[in-house]
């Protein structure tokens, strides 16, 4: 059909027929000159079949004018190959109708120029030809035509296509329009390419699928913009994902809003960083739900007093830097259930001003559960007033005495409520029986009878009998707490060593001993001398005495710290304390003698402390005869010891001795008690 185009002008082509157009073979339009194509009416091209419309190369294509190709059909436009749309001159590209650009195939739309495109071709894209656009063509198109494209066009793009962009690209899409599907594809880098206008305008769904690797790519810019409603959608895996700066750029009206499930899944190093401004803003519940690990990673933080008075198991990690920081109003807010549930290491390290700002039910409460805890010290620094509902006083989970104040203690001066409970307090950090032991405090007296004249103080103690087989076996039954109890209980003989004697032992002891149960009797009393003068803060003062060393002599007592010899508490009765009473057989010469059992009232200074069968001296008894001294006492060969004589300019702590001496009859020491026991000094054998 060659003679149908052979030498026609431009003119006569434009006028043949369609039926002759229908007829022209691809090697029709190959022979046409660019001339004659150019000659071609809109309607002729659409005659044309797909074949010979495949025909035309580059220069025959680019002579057909603009508007002769926006006559095209869209199904004709379809026929174009990828190399003829590839090779399109802009004004062809420009002409271009919707439903042209839309009937082309992914492939030819992959290489057609975007870049020639005008903006109301771009808008007219379907959803399905954007979809189809490639990453580079995709990155073309929209950096081309930043801001063009339809929040429908925008939701058509993949997640491959949206992590393929650049940041202005990406940041001129209205990200809303973006499906939750394609959002929670998007990685760290197209995260943290997005403004900061889109990230607020991220929807509250959008938020909760952010993942830890998506948001790892948010700088603190963006985080600091989210509204409250948006950082509480966050996950767990989320938040966990923020970097440090992210985390520390939140305000503290995002920190309050971030979800229980979110601030559990921090870090210790991520929660660390948080400042105390951020801290404070967490509310009660938000704080109480952090773990362990975390609340100890905010070490010295300030919290605010709403935090603390709200405050549930999480008390018990609050650190003495975080209490003492408190204000006084946060403090009178607290319960006295929350300051008995402080841990012992806080309580000990309470400074002055947050002791004195405790109500007296609170200082009631610290002292009934962390008595063991203070130190003397501090128990010194409470005042009268917040002294007076104070009764019990010791460990919670340990050795506690409720000291019941006589009318006398009235009239005692300043300080002397405080030696007694620092005396109490200082004897339940040593020995860690859980008993409460009931003791009258007097001034003066003891039960209503004045002190003794030259006495620094008394005791009244009431006592039970007990066989030597039920006292032996208790004692014994404590030898797995201490080497100091088992080196004991092992020294005691088998079958009663004083015969037919009866044992009497304190109420408190038995207690102790599991020989008696609880009971709210009182089981002795004590009281100091009201003619002599004391020093009540254990400090050395000239001409007194310490009455907290005193205090815990006649405590100890109470305690069956005495001793009977066949004799004080009656013919032929003993205590638990007589039987590691020891002398030799030649005082004269111990050691040409043997150690035995001191169970007979002797005169001068023969009988010694001793829970190795006499071994080892641990300190002299005083003598065991007549009433101007007790018999269960050191003498003065141990020195400045409280369970010995008092002495004026010194103070008297307890010894290593005395723990042992406490030990040997059924107290059990607490780790500190074996620990001071361990320093217990030994003497030359009497």
């Amino acid at each position: 059909m060659l003679e149908l185009v052979a030498g026609k002008a431009a003119s006569q082509i434009s006028r043949l027929s369609i039926s002759s157009v229908q007829q022209l073979t691809s090697a029709d339009v190959r022979s046409m000159k660019a001339s004659q194509v150019a000659g071609l009416t809109a309607e002729q091209l659409n005659a044309l079949p797909s074949y010979a419309i495949k025909a035309f190369n580059d220069d025959q294509l680019n002579a057909i004018s603009s508007s002769t190709f926006a006559g095209l059909t869209a199904a004709q436009a379809a026929n174009f190959t990828a190399d003829q749309v590839r090779n399109l001159a802009p004004a062809q590209v420009r002409s271009f109708s919707a439903a042209q650009l839309n009937s082309q195939d992914q492939t030819n739309l992959n290489v057609l120029d975007v870049k020639e495109l005008t903006a109301a071709q771009v808008k007219s894209f379907s959803n399905t030809a954007v979809a189809n656009f490639s990453v580079p063509q995709t990155q073309a198109l929209i950096s081309t035509h930043l801001g063009v494209l339809s929040s429908s066009q925008t939701g058509a793009l993949s997640a491959v296509q949206l992590n393929g962009l650049s940041q202005p690209a990406l940041q001129s899409l209205d990200v809303k329009a973006i499906s939750n599907t394609q959002f929670s594809n998007l990685n760290a880098t197209a995260i943290g390419n997005l403004s900061t206008p889109q990230v607020r305008s991220l929807s509250v769904p959008q938020i909760g699928l952010l993942s830890s690797t998506q948001t790892s790519g948010l700088a603190a810019g963006a985080i600091s913009v989210l509204s409250t409603a948006q950082v509480g959608a966050l996950s767990a895996s989320a938040v966990s994902g923020l970097t440090t700066s992210a985390l520390v750029g939140l305000s503290s009206g995002q920190i309050s809003s971030l979800s229980i499930a979110a601030l559990t899944g921090l870090s210790p190093v991520q929660i660390s960083g948080l400042s105390n401004a951020q801290t404070q803003a967490l509310t009660p519940n938000q704080y109480n739900s952090l773990s362990q690990a975390n609340r100890t990673a905010l070490g010295s933080t300030n919290l605010a007093g709403t935090q603390v008075q709200a405050l549930g198991v999480a008390i018990s990690e609050l650190t003495a830097a975080q209490f003492n920081n408190l204000s006084q109003n946060d403090v009178a807010a607290l319960s006295e259930s929350q300051i008995g549930a402080l841990s012992g290491a806080t309580v000990s390290g309470l400074s002055t001003q947050s002791l004195q700002r405790l109500s007296a039910a609170q200082t009631a409460s610290l002292l009934a559960n962390h008595g063991n805890n203070l130190s003397v010290s501090q128990i010194t620094t409470f005042s009268a007033s917040q002294l007076a509902s104070t009764t019990l006083v010791g460990d919670a989970n340990g050795l506690q005495f409720n000291l019941s104040w006589g009318s006398s203690v009235g009239g005692a001066p300043a300080g002397f409520r405080n030696a007694a409970i620092a005396a109490a307090a200082g004897l339940s950090t040593e020995f860690s029986n859980r008993v409460v032991l009931n003791i009258q405090v007097d001034y003066g007296e003891v039960a209503g009878e004045a002190i003794d004249a030259g006495a620094a103080a008394e005791s009244g103690t009431y006592s039970v009998g007990v066989s030597y087989s039920t006292l032996k076996s208790a004692i014994a039954s404590y030898a797995g707490n201490s080497t100091i109890q088992a080196t004991a209980a092992a020294s005691l003989a088998a079958t009663n060593p004083t015969g037919s004697g009866t044992f009497s032992i304190s109420t408190a002891e038995a207690k102790a001993l599991g020989i008696s149960g609880a009971n709210s009797h009182l089981d002795g009393y004590v009281g100091l001398s009201s003619s002599i003068p004391f020093q009540f803060n254990q400090t050395a003062a000239a001409g007194k005495y310490d009455a907290i060393g005193a205090f815990q002599h006649e405590f100890t007592e109470v305690m069956g710290r005495t001793a009977s010899v066949g004799a004080a508490a009656g013919a032929n009765v003993y205590t638990a304390l007589d039987l590691y009473r020891y002398t030799s057989t030649n005082n004269a010469n111990p050691a040409a003698g043997t150690p035995i059992r001191a169970l007979s009232q002797q005169n001068g200074n023969v009988a010694y402390f001793s829970i190795d069968g006499g071994a080892t001296n641990l300190g002299g008894f005083n003598q065991s005869v007549g009433s101007d001294a007790d018999y269960g006492d050191f003498n003065a060969t141990v020195g400045n010891d409280p369970f010995g004589f008092s002495y004026t300019n010194v103070i008297q702590p307890m010894t290593g001795n005395d723990i042992v001496n406490m030990a040997a009859i059924g107290w059990n020491p607490t780790s500190h008690g074996v620990t001071h026991a361990q320093a217990a000094a030994t003497y030359a054998l009497v």
